[in-house]
C-alpha cells in the first residue's frame, strides 16, 4: 500500500514539475517572439535612419558642390579677387561646412561600414597650402596667427586619399585655433624618413592657447572632446575624435596628441605615402593639362543645372569637348549616336538614376569609361556601381586635379565592362 502512496507523490511531482517547464518554456517562448520583433524594428529603425542619412548626403553635398565649384572658377578666372574678403569668407565657409557635412555623415556609418579609401595621384603642398587659404578668412577675424611650413624634401606629387586627408586637418586645425586667441597656430608638414618611393610625413600643429588639463586630454580619446570651458568662438562645435581617429586609422595613421609647456599643444599625424615612381598601373606619362586633352570628347549627365555648368567649366577649360545633359534617357541616345572617350554620370537623378542609365548603356556599349559623379556616401552604393557596369566614383564636391587624374587614367587604361 505504501507503494502505491509514494509512487502517486512521485507521479504528483513529476506532473508539477512537467507544468512548472510547459510554463517556463511558454514564457520563454513568448521573450523569444518578443525580441524578434523587437530586433526586426531596431533593424527596421537602423534601416531608416541609414536612408535618412543618405537623402541628407544628397540633399546637403549637392548644392555645396555647385558652390564650392563656383568660388574656385571665380578665383581661377579673376586672379585679383583671391584676397577679396567676401570671396574668401565664401570659400571658408564652404569648406568648413563641407567638413562639418562629413563629420555629421561619417559618426553614421564609422560602426557599421568600412570607410572607402581612395589612392589617387594628388600635389600634396597644393592640398595643404589650400587648407591655410581656407582658414585665413577666420584667422582674421579670430586675431590669430596660422604660420605654414612645408619641407622642400618632399616630393609633391604622391599617391593617397586627399579629401580624407583634408578632412582630419581641417578638424585638427579648427581644434587649435579654437583653443587659440590673439595667438598663433603652427601648421608644419616634414619628412620624418624615406624608403625607395615611400614617404613618411608627419603633419604638425602647434598653437600657444589655452593648455588642455588633463581631463580634456582624456576625453578627446573618447567621442567628444568637452569645450564647456574653451573660449567661444567661430569655431565652437568642437573636434569629433571618434571620426578623426577613425578616419586616421582608414589611412593606417598616427595621431599624437601632447602638452610641450604650460601653455599650448602639439597635434601630430603620421602617415606614410608613396610618391608616383614605380606605382603600377598608372601611366605616368598622362598629362592633366589641356594639351592631351584637345581631342577628347565627355559626356556630362546630372540632373542639376549647376554641378552641370560647374563640371561644364572646369573640362572646358581644360580644353576638353564638353556635351552636358540632364537625364538619364537623353544620355543613352546620345551615347547610341555619338562616340565619346568618357562619360561623368551622375548618380541619384529622377526617373532613371545612373544606375538604371549605366546598366542600359552598357547593353551596348561596354568600352567607354562612364565615372560615376555622386553626393552619396559610396559605402552603400560599392555594389551596385560595380554591377551597374560603372568603371570608378568619385565624390561631390571634389577636387578638379582629382577629377582629371582619373578620366586620365581610365582613358589610358581602359577596362571593358561585361
Amino acid at each position: 500500500m505504501i507503494y502505491y502512496a509514494i509512487g502517486g507523490v512521485l507521479l504528483v511531482m513529476l506532473l508539477f514539475l512537467y507544468l512548472q517547464y510547459r510554463k517556463v518554456t511558454q514564457k520563454l517562448e513568448k521573450k523569444n517572439i518578443e525580441l524578434k520583433s523587437l530586433s526586426k524594428e531596431t533593424e527596421k529603425q537602423f534601416q531608416l535612419q541609414q536612408n535618412l542619412i543618405s537623402i541628407l548626403s544628397q540633399e546637403l553635398r549637392t548644392p555645396l558642390y555647385g558652390i564650392m565649384g563656383l568660388t574656385n572658377l571665380l578665383e581661377e578666372e579673376y586672379p585679383d579677387l583671391k584676397n577679396d574678403k567676401n570671396l574668401k569668407s565664401l570659400k571658408f565657409s564652404g569648406d568648413y561646412l563641407f567638413t562639418l557635412i562629413n563629420n555629421v555623415l561619417h559618426v553614421n556609418f564609422l560602426d557599421s561600414e568600412e570607410i572607402t579609401v581612395q589612392n589617387v595621384l594628388f600635389d600634396i603642398k597644393e592640398v595643404t597650402q589650400n587648407l591655410i587659404h581656407s582658414f585665413s578668412y577666420a584667422t582674421e577675424n579670430s586675431d590669430n596667427i596660422l604660420h605654414f611650413e612645408f619641407d622642400p624634401e618632399i616630393d609633391q606629387m604622391i599617391y593617397g586619399d586627399p579629401g580624407i586627408l583634408s578632412q582630419i586637418l581641417m578638424n585638427l586645425i579648427s581644434n587649435a585655433l579654437r583653443f587659440t586667441k590673439n595667438g598663433n597656430v603652427y601648421f608644419s608638414v616634414m619628412l620624418i624618413k624615406k624608403k625607395g618611393n615611400t614617404f613618411t610625413i608627419s603633419f604638425k600643429i602647434n598653437h600657444d592657447g589655452d593648455e588642455l588639463s588633463k581631463e580634456d586630454k582624456k576625453s578627446i580619446y573618447q567621442e567628444f572632446i568637452n569645450v564647456g570651458n574653451a573660449k567661444k568662438t567661430y569655431l565652437g562645435t568642437g573636434i569629433n575624435s571618434k571620426i578623426i581617429n577613425r578616419l586616421a586609422s582608414a589611412l593606417d595613421a598616427e595621431i599624437i596628441i601632447q602638452n610641450n609647456s604650460h601653455v599650448g599643444s602639439e597635434y601630430a599625424l603620421v602617415i606614410d605615402f608613396k610618391s608616383q615612381v614605380n606605382q603600377e598601373g598608372i601611366n605616368h606619362n598622362a598629362s592633366f593639362t589641356n594639351s592631351n586633352a584637345s581631342k577628347l570628347k565627355v559626356l556630362i549627365v546630372d540632373d542639376n543645372k549647376l554641378n552641370l555648368l560647374v563640371a561644364d567649366k572646369i573640362l572646358s577649360k581644360e580644353n576638353f569637348d564638353c556635351t552636358t545633359i540632364d537625364n538619364g534617357f537623353d544620355a543613352i541616345e546620345l551615347v547610341r549616336e555619338n562616340e565619346y572617350n568618357v562619360i561623368l554620370m551622375d548618380i541619384n537623378m529622377p526617373k532613371l538614376n545612373g544606375i538604371g542609365t549605366t546598366k542600359r548603356i552598357r547593353e551596348f556599349d561596354t568600352k567607354t569609361p562612364i565615372i560615376a559623379l555622386t553626393a552619396v556616401d559610396v559605402t552603400q552604393l560599392n555594389r551596385q556601381i560595380v554591377q551597374a557596369g560603372l568603371n570608378d566614383y568619385i565624390l561631390k564636391p571634389y577636387n578638379k586635379n582629382h577629377l582629371l587624374e582619373m578620366i586620365h587614367r581610365h582613358i589610358d587604361n581602359p577596362i571593358h565592362t561585361h
